[in-house]
């Protein structure tokens, strides 16, 4: 639904499932299973219908939600090394 997001909640929160997380205009949003936010709108902020304004990482680790992850970082490590790769074949001014 569209409207306007509302919460009081924060990333690195724990949660339990089915506990209210926030409320667009006057329907409630409750958390699907329990865990710690990962992502949430900021509160006041206009949404579109079908926006993902809620996510949850269900390990339940807040230090996990925070940074990037493993994956994410061997990515941008693998496309340092080809920027540094492409860069030592330029020809030297």
């Amino acid at each position: 639904m569209a409207g306007t997001l509302f919460t009081s909640h924060a990333i690195g929160q724990k949660v339990d499932a089915d506990e209210v997380i926030a409320r667009i205009d006057t329907t409630s949003l409750t958390a699907p299973l329990s865990g710690v936010l990962r992502g949430l709108t900021h509160d006041g902020v206009p949404v579109a219908a079908g926006t993902k304004v809620i996510e949850i990482d269900p390990r339940g680790d807040p230090a996990r939600v925070r940074g990037i992850g493993e994956r994410p970082a061997q990515i941008a490590d693998g496309v340092l090394r080809a920027i540094d790769a492409a860069l030592s074949e330029l020809p030297q001014r």
